[in-house]
């Protein structure tokens, strides 16, 4: 395996069509180790991006057979025991095709899908829903903040290691996590789990008057004022807004990530503390394969994948640090953000009628009850809950696009500053001018 895995790939560039385009490279480190860069970029002008979800970790190859590239997105629930799965096993906020799975319980980084095209912003976990008709403020249960709801989820498990004489370690549940925390006698609130029942309505299926409410068993949960909660009846939910997210213009897709790059100190970013991801800090200085999401100075956006194998004596990955300072270098940066803490980050793509994947090809999959041996898979990976699938943009689409665009460049009356709300003078770098670095162009061929 270490004389297939551990040597630098061959510089290359292939036109996929429509502005997709990748490129492979190696990036020489210091201690006389390296690491091999994929980068998949497009314009959103030919090219469409989307974040889908599934209920239950699956092979995201599976996906990748009906798209030109594909890849593994956000951070979802990674157990090895545990006395059951969530019913969706995204962590903290999930939006597909402009429904909400998953609330989150914490304020971080998303990035976001809008008529195909990706953005970042950092989202307050907090806003209003309507229960039973009545607005009512809410805010992530994992914040200091406080509202009239506070919201349970996936992020709210704790995840402990313990050691394995075959495995390693192994990933535990703390089965206290699963549960809400219990109420004290006249609290005046009532844990409610809430189901999603299609259109955009969550109604209620289950309800707990003194907390320890199964937070695995519904897509929501609330802790509530009871005197809005009909306890024996049929509690109706609808999200109204998170954070800057409304109702009315909910994104088409989007996902809990983190960090950005524009992070001063990745060490010191909340997501190292955050115990539904595990108990190793996912953003330390360490080298691991990494890969982020940005969008570079020529308006591009990129998925780029930092390559590496565990224990390798010269290619591990790379640091966060280095991460960034590549991609400040080139090609330069105006936002991104680490999308997956690489150990499972992986691309798919459809090269000349064949799918081709890239990155974590040590992958070994742990023995089933028929098996004795563990069994190397490193075209399929790890199953995943979430992907980023790439799409060619149609000649419809782009001639909608196209009269869209016009109609935005008329005259008007009264002329108004446009603002994009997903690039909202709450994201750091919108105050700031792009990061300097070499022109698309420049690494071509590398």
């Amino acid at each position: 395996m270490e004389a297939e895995i551990d040597r630098p790939v061959t510089p290359r560039v292939t036109d996929l069509g429509n502005s997709l385009v990748l490129r492979t490279r190696s990036l020489p480190l210091t201690g006389d180790q390296f690491t091999n860069i994929y980068d998949l970029s497009w314009a959103s002008s030919g090219t469409t991006a989307a974040l889908r979800f599934t209920p239950r970790p699956t092979a995201a190859v599976d996906a990748a057979q009906h798209a030109p590239a594909t890849s593994s997105a956000a951070f979802f629930t990674l157990l090895d025991e545990a006395s059951g799965l969530p019913v969706q096993t995204s962590l903290n906020l999930a939006i597909e095709q402009g429904q909400v799975l998953s609330m989150p319980v914490v304020d971080r980084e998303a990035l976001i899908s809008r008529e195909g095209a990706l953005s970042l912003r950092h989202l307050t976990a907090a806003g209003h829903v309507a229960l039973n008709g009545t607005r009512l403020t809410w805010t992530g249960s994992l914040t200091d903040r406080q509202a009239e709801c506070y919201v349970f989820g996936n992020g709210n498990m704790v995840i402990d290691r313990r050691n394995d004489p075959e495995k390693g370690s192994v990933r535990v549940l703390d089965e206290a996590s699963r549960v809400t925390p219990a109420l004290p006698p006249r609290a005046d609130l009532v844990d409610v789990g809430f189901t999603l029942v299609g259109g955009r309505e969550f109604r209620s299926t289950g309800v707990a008057v003194d907390g320890g409410l199964d937070i695995f068993a519904h897509d929501l949960v609330l802790r509530c004022p009871a005197r809005h909660v009909d306890l024996r009846g049929d509690n109706l939910l609808e999200v109204r807004s998170i954070g800057g997210l409304d109702e009315d213009a909910w994104p088409d897709s989007a996902v809990t990530v983190g960090p950005s790059l524009d992070v001063a100190d990745f060490a010191a970013h909340p997501v190292n503390t955050d115990r539904s991801l595990d108990v190793a800090p996912p953003f330390a200085s360490s080298r691991k394969a990494r890969m982020l999401v940005f969008e570079d100075r020529v308006g591009r956006t990129h998925l780029r994948l930092f390559d590496g194998r565990p224990a390798s004596p010269v290619f591990q990955g790379v640091t966060p640090q280095e991460a960034r300072d590549s991609v400040a270098a080139d090609p330069g940066y105006r936002w991104g953000c680490f999308i997956d803490g690489g150990q499972t980050a992986k691309m798919w793509v459809a090269l000349d009628g064949e799918l081709t994947s890239f990155g974590n090809r040590h992958y070994l999959r742990w023995p089933k009850a028929d098996e004795n041996e563990f069994v190397w898979v490193p075209d399929t990976g790890r199953p995943i809950s979430s992907i980023i699938t790439l799409q060619h943009r149609s000649e419809t689409q782009r001639a909608v696009d196209a009269a869209r665009a016009a109609s935005l460049a008329l005259p008007r009356r009264t002329p108004a500053a446009r603002t994009d709300p997903d690039l909202s003078s709450s994201h750091p770098s919108a105050s700031r001018p792009p990061h300097r670095g070499r022109d698309l162009d420049a690494g071509r061929g590398r």
